[in-house]
């Protein structure tokens, strides 16, 4: 942690679908290098939460700055003007984001389908890229595989491409949406550590799980959600072991449970 402004900072974010919020006028802050670990129960908002964040889907209310980048447009004279389509999508370069759903280029190797944004959204020369992206892949212990398409992959491994693809972009914080929660559970620990392995480097995560052991191990710190608000949050020793919300403390009993 350093002094520096936040990485990441959240304030009022309203997500309303017909007459419900769906998020909850939502404040959060984190800092570089932190990992921040959303828990609850289904239907808490949690993933609507990432996907305002990224502007996948535009808050009804609220802002969102991403190292000191106002994901929502530009405020002029005061009032805040809304983003070109193709100015959103440029902001939105300093984020990756892995989903439940590898939503790979299904016509695509590995190889290509982590290089493509580099080479079609960055502008780096195809070469570079390809390079770029066989050395993520090695990261994520599946450059032997490079030459694959996802449908000769298991799911486990597809997840492991995605991040990959994610990170080709060379963002400034990662966002996962449970990003387990469609694998066979003997592939889940493959996923998991090659996200441990981007805590240790430093990178900045925010995390929706139902992982509670991971969510553990590998946070700073864990945010409780619940009907859209942030019910409490804390590092994991707090929110686990002596939580002070009664919401926390069924949702926590009910998990320890099973």
């Amino acid at each position: 942690m350093t002094d520096e402004a936040p990485l990441l900072k959240v304030v009022g974010l309203t997500k309303v679908y017909g007459a419900t919020p769906v998020v909850d006028r939502v404040d959060l802050v984190v800092e570089r290098g932190e990992i921040v670990m959303i828990v609850g129960p289904s239907g808490a908002g949690k993933s609507t939460l990432l996907r305002c964040i990224n502007r996948i889907e535009d808050p009804y209310a609220g802002e969102v700055v991403v190292d000191g980048v106002n994901m929502a447009g530009e405020l002029r004279g005061g009032k805040l003007v809304a983003d070109s389509t193709a100015e959103t999508a440029r902001k939105r370069q300093k984020i990756g984001m892995v989903f439940q759903r590898f939503n790979l280029f299904s016509h695509l190797s590995a190889i290509d389908n982590v290089a493509i944004g580099p080479y079609r959204v960055l502008g780096v020369p195809l070469e570079e890229a390809r390079n770029r992206a066989m050395a993520l892949l090695d990261r994520v212990k599946l450059k032997q595989h490079a030459g694959k398409r996802p449908a000769q992959l298991s799911g486990g491994q597809q997840q492991r491409v995605a991040i990959a693809r994610a990170l080709a972009m060379q963002p400034k914080v990662m966002l996962f949406d449970e990003v387990t929660s469609a694998l066979d559970p003997e592939l889940v620990g493959e996923v998991l550590a090659v996200m441990k392995s981007l805590a240790d480097d430093g990178m900045t995560m925010v995390v929706v799980t139902h992982e509670m052991q991971f969510a553990r191990e590998i946070a700073n710190r864990i945010v409780f959600m619940d009907e859209g608000a942030i019910v409490e949050e804390g590092p994991p020793a707090v929110i686990f072991e002596r939580p002070s919300h009664e919401r926390t403390l069924t949702f926590i009993g009910q998990i320890q449970r099973h």
